[in-house]
């Protein structure tokens, strides 16, 4: 990734902030390959269908971070896969 990128990211990961929801770790990843191989649309339907409200919602808040930053579908993937440490302040 390049730096302006990764730039993004961190204000990405400090706009989501820290709480107190722990997601599923094979929910993230499927998010997480959907969102490399289809994009950002099949992720959004992908997480509405699989997903709790509470998930769908902070996993659906995520995406939409990512795209108003437009980050790259491997960039948003990366920070999808990390929403529990990025959750947890460990990031």
């Amino acid at each position: 990734m390049k730096t302006k990128e990764m730039e993004k990211m961190d204000e990405v990961v400090r706009e989501i902030g820290t709480g107190p929801l722990c997601m599923n770790e094979s929910l993230l990843k499927e998010v997480r390959t959907t969102l490399l191989e289809k994009g950002y649309a099949a992720a959004e339907v992908m997480v509405s269908q699989r997903s709790g409200s509470d998930e769908q919602g902070e996993i659906s808040r995520a995406l939409a971070i990512c795209q108003r930053y437009k980050l790259s579908s491997e960039a948003a993937a990366k920070v999808v896969e990390s929403l529990n440490v990025i959750k947890s302040g460990r990031w």
